[in-house]
């Protein structure tokens, strides 16, 4: 399997977009692109991933507008949570992981998310993944009598992987920003056989890249991205911090857990002065990625 390179929102991709635009040419390396991820690739990488994932629709809905309008030279195989993004209603969403701001309009809202996910499926694009999500089993763990007296946080955590259902998510309480990292996409590459990584993105520092959204920002609650002074549909908010320090409390937690189950060869391509993650994962120059 060839080295794959994740890359998600954090501030860091812009200080390597130079380097990254050049490796990620390479034919031995895949991409998989997290959340605004995306858009980073199609807006100052130039490629389309292989594979792009993502747990809140408002992250995902300008890249699955660009895949459909761009459908001819799309291969880019994008991760649908099923039912959480492709069988639930809004309020079943909510019960399951918790709100979004395309639940109270955003980019067109819920019935606008659930026609794209329908026209990427049915462009052959579709990679349709069956899920549970922690919240949903043990507030209704009736459901899931595997489950019962399983710890799944830190005692059973391995256990995990013997179900076919990717386990996502490590928080009960969705106000809680838990990193994705652990919760959303190292679940979803161990079910799509990705173990050999490198990571760009999810430092817990340094702002993020994130849509423009102009005098829309009201409907996400978030007031780092008020009064952007750019014509670019995405950006990079250096300052745009909020929710870092739980994500640390979430990699502190999770991360040696799945470092311990021996399933990943893990590099990060950020160099350790400007990543939290420099306490468990090593830092790999980008360039010697194609050595």
């Amino acid at each position: 399997m060839n080295k794959t390179i994740i890359i998600s929102s954090g501030g860091a991709v812009m200080r390597y977009k130079n380097e990254l635009s050049q490796v990620c040419r390479d034919n031995n390396i895949s991409t998989f692109a997290f959340s605004t991820g995306f858009m980073y690739c199609v807006n100052e990488l130039n490629i389309y991933p292989d594979y792009f994932a993502f747990i809140d629709p408002n992250s995902a809905m300008p890249a699955l507008e660009h895949i459909i309008k761009n459908k001819e030279k799309i291969h880019t195989k994008v991760v649908l949570l099923d039912p959480i993004h492709n069988n639930l209603d809004y309020n079943n969403f909510i019960k399951w992981c918790g709100t979004t701001p395309v639940g109270r309009g955003n980019f067109g809202g819920w019935e606008r998310f659930r026609s794209l996910v329908n026209s990427v499926k049915q462009l052959g694009l579709a990679i349709e993944m069956p899920c549970y999500t922690l919240k949903h089993i043990y507030n209704n763990i009736s459901e899931y009598k595997k489950f019962e007296g399983v710890d799944l946080v830190n005692k059973h955590f391995n256990s995990r992987f013997d179900h076919k259902q990717v386990i996502i998510k490590n928080q009960l309480d969705p106000n809680f920003n838990e990193d994705k990292l652990t919760s959303i996409v190292l679940p979803i590459l161990e079910k799509l056989g990705i173990y050999d990584i490198s990571l760009i993105g999810f430092d817990c520092q340094g702002g993020r890249y994130a849509p423009n959204l102009g005098d829309e920002y009201t409907r996400v609650l978030q007031p780092e991205i008020m009064h952007i002074k750019s014509k670019k549909d995405h950006v990079l908010l250096s300052k745009a911090n909020r929710g870092m320090d739980e994500a640390k409390q979430s990699i502190n937690k999770y991360l040696p857990l799945w470092l311990n189950s021996n399933k990943f060869t893990i590099t990060n391509l950020v160099e350790d002065e400007y990543t939290f993650l420099k306490k468990y994962i090593t830092h790999q120059p980008i360039k010697d990625l194609t050595i």
